[in-house]
């Protein structure tokens, strides 16, 4: 097994163990747990492109991602700091876009692997800064969880995030079905 796909793994790991024990912890050290864990997600891809991912870890990096997230997204709507209707819709959005955009990688050449947009679409979806938005705001709503409840406003900014990032995603969808 690769280090990254370990350090991938870790994650999951990190994220039981968390939830089931942080009632243990300080409020603030809870945030660093929630805060090392998606570090621990940049670490894997630094780690992955240095040297060289496969597939099947580019499936388990999304897979990984998803669970953590939604992990922490679910816990936090058991214990009624986010609502319900919000964890739905992200469930959704992320298990019909991200396995779209695998099997669209599956179809794709290695050089088409990575691209799944182009023009202004690229910066939506797939753009470095995209990617930190989308993956900050991950972090705050998965972090602020453990302080007190989310405010209604950040989590609409997420699923408006969120579904426009995945707008590339539905026009692909078309494609592939």
């Amino acid at each position: 097994m690769k280090f990254s796909n370990a350090i991938s793994l870790s994650r999951i790991l990190l994220l039981v163990g968390h939830t089931l024990t942080h009632s243990f912890f300080p409020t603030w050290l809870n945030v660093a747990i929630v805060i090392f864990n998606y570090l621990l997600d940049a670490a894997d891809g630094r780690i992955s492109r240095k040297y060289g991912g496969t597939p099947y870890g580019e499936f388990m990096d999304i897979s990984v991602d998803r669970v953590v997230t939604l992990g922490y997204f679910a816990f936090h709507t058991l214990k009624g700091r986010l609502h319900l209707t919000f964890f739905l819709l992200i469930l959704i959005r992320n298990v019909i876009l991200d396995y779209v955009s695998y099997f669209n990688m599956i179809k794709a050449t290695n050089q088409e692997r990575h691209k799944m947009t182009s023009g202004l679409h690229y910066w939506v979806y797939s753009s470095q800064i995209s990617k930190i938005i989308n993956g900050g705001l991950q972090l705050i709503i998965s972090a602020w969880g453990f302080v007190s409840p989310v405010p209604l406003a950040l989590e609409l900014l997420f699923l408006l995030n969120s579904y426009v990032r995945g707008f590339p995603t539905f026009k692909k969808m078309r494609e592939i079905v």
